[in-house]
């Protein structure tokens, strides 16, 4: 009962999310395999979410120049199962961006810190890949909310 009540808590606390797309943005985690992330799905579906907003929580779009902060261009991102980088003209979709379907974790800054890619290509100058950390905050506390609320 407890698990119905947390799986409905997440549900309605990423209600507001509903641009986001999370097989899109959760199917590379499972090589693509769309048998075995929906088997995953409703075997766990409360780890599917958690997956799904970790992976959202990955990235934001700033305009700013990121002081002292790694820049590297979009076109160092490769797909993680065809090897190809992303073109210079690339426009983020942070509803459907994976940070399971490309190579952004030999990117990743580790615990703490920030890694920046430009995006000429978008509507924001460069691509935020948050540290290992603050993806795990972000999301905890979108974890712990919805929990808190089905309470």
């Amino acid at each position: 009962m407890k698990r119905i009540a947390i799986v409905a808590a997440l549900l309605l606390a990423y209600s507001g999310l509903k641009a986001q797309d999370c097989d899109a943005i959760v199917l590379p985690y499972f090589n693509n395999n769309v048998e075995r992330m929906e088997n995953y799905k409703s075997q766990a579906p409360e780890k599917f979410e958690y997956r799904c907003v970790f992976a959202h929580s990955a990235f934001s779009e700033v305009d700013a120049e990121p002081e002292g902060a790694q820049v590297y261009s979009i076109t160092d991102v490769r797909d993680r199962f065809t090897d190809k980088p992303l073109a210079d003209d690339f426009v983020v979709d942070l509803n459907t961006l994976s940070y399971y379907g490309y190579n952004f974790s030999s990117f990743h800054p580790g615990i703490e810190g920030e890694v920046y890619f430009s995006t000429p290509g978008s509507s924001h100058r460069f691509l935020k890949l948050h540290s290992s950390l603050e993806m795990g905050q972000k999301a905890n506390a979108a974890f712990e909310e919805a929990i808190n609320k089905s309470f």
